[in-house]
């Protein structure tokens, strides 16, 4: 191709840029990330009675409010044991940040006067609340249920 004058160069560069900004962000798009994801699950303790909970009424309960579709549970446990995971929980379930959950959760605090949720920094300690407290729910990376006793998977969260 013979470019004569200055404008047809210009086009020439500008559509070759185009179409190599194209190719460079398809190649990017289809890379795949390289980080481990978390498989969450929602726990209670076994013989709970817990079936089945909606997306919507787990939201409901870890925000302090009863749950619409079972008598059975009774109080949520914030699990603090993996930082990671309580962040992808309050992604993905709360569509929250921490701080914007906690700001709502202390704004019910002090308006309705309801009880603060318990917030359990070690596994062994979750566990033991959970058998204790049967009808309580948390939330956990599926490799930490394998090392917990008398658990059920409630609901498989993603």
């Amino acid at each position: 191709m013979k470019i004569r004058i200055p404008e047809h160069f210009i086009r020439y560069c500008r559509h070759t840029m185009f179409v190599l900004v194209v190719i460079v962000m398809l190649v990017i798009t289809s890379i795949n990330p390289v980080y481990a994801e978390h498989n969450i699950v929602l726990i209670a303790a076994k013989g709970s009675g817990i079936e089945s909970i909606s997306n919507r009424d787990i939201r409901r309960i870890f925000l302090g409010l009863k749950s619409a579709d079972s008598d059975l549970v009774k109080k949520p446990v914030i699990n603090l044991y993996n930082k990671e995971v309580y962040e992808e929980f309050l992604k993905n379930v709360m569509h929250m940040t921490e701080g914007s959950y906690k700001r709502k959760i202390v704004k019910r605090i002090f308006r309705n006067g309801t009880e603060e949720i318990n917030e359990i920094m070690l596994l062994d300690e979750l566990n033991m609340h959970l058998i204790n407290n049967v009808g309580d729910i948390s939330f956990v990376d599926v490799v930490a249920v394998e090392s917990m006793h008398d658990i059920e998977v409630v609901k498989v969260l993603w």
